[in-house]
């Protein structure tokens, strides 16, 4: 297992450790910094059913984000079958969505528990289904079901911890691969390099690919953890 704290890492920082990127505007800082104090569903709701028609002008102008492009290109990269049925986790606006659409994906279903960010995703005309559903409980979901998934801009401050893996990777087939990114900030404060070792050592999952990479343009420094594992 690869190990992100190796680069210029100074230790385990807290969750409260909230990084914004250096040159956005106040506007999108103080929409960042409201998504890093989620501390519940009704907040989490509440927020991105006021910010979903904003979103992608903070998100891709204000900050420059490149982790669903990422994301996306990864999963691209170890599922060449564009026919498989792909989950898109924590899907909101459909950005992941999109991109995995421009290169070629059919079958694209998107999970989110806002579903106002769902409508705005919807009109992008690139989504099969949507499936309304919170990741801190269990999903009414079949084992197997997937052939490929991807998450970004989920597993970060105030939304969801590494208990949610466990029922992410059921709901894949064997072999299928799960291209994700974790803020680096919660990589180990909120279980996620526990979850995926345990995760190996059970030989449930395998690592594919994983690298330290930037969420934004104007990152100074890595503060992404991106990483494709498949279920065996």
């Amino acid at each position: 297992m690869h190990d992100p704290g190796r680069a210029a890492y100074t230790g385990p920082m807290t969750r409260n450790t909230r990084t914004i990127p250096a040159n956005v505007s106040p506007e999108a800082a103080a929409l960042l910094e409201r998504a890093y104090a989620i501390d519940s569903d009704a907040t989490s709701r509440a927020l991105y059913r006021d910010w979903a028609e904003t979103y992608d002008a903070t998100m891709l102008d204000g900050l420059r984000y490149r982790s669903p492009a990422l994301v996306a290109a990864l999963l691209g990269e170890h599922l060449p079958d564009r026919t498989a049925q792909v989950l898109d986790v924590g899907c909101g606006t459909g950005l992941a969505g999109q991109s995995l659409a421009e290169l070629g994906f059919e079958l694209i279903d998107g999970m989110d528990i806002s579903p106002e960010m769902m409508q705005v995703a919807a009109r992008r005309g690139v989504y099969r289904h949507f499936i309304a559903a919170d990741l801190n409980q269990s999903l009414d979901m079949p084992d197997a079901h997937y052939d490929g998934a991807t998450c970004s801009g989920t597993f970060t401050h105030g939304h969801v911890d590494a208990r949610c893996l466990d029922e992410l990777f059921r709901i894949l087939r064997p072999g299928a691969p799960f291209a994700f990114t974790v803020k680096r900030e919660v990589w180990e404060p909120l279980g996620f390099k526990d979850a995926l070792q345990r995760l190996v050592a059970e030989g449930r999952i395998t690592e594919s690919a994983f690298r330290l990479d930037r969420h934004y343009d104007s990152s100074e420094q890595p503060d992404g953890v991106f990483c494709v594992y498949r279920r065996t």
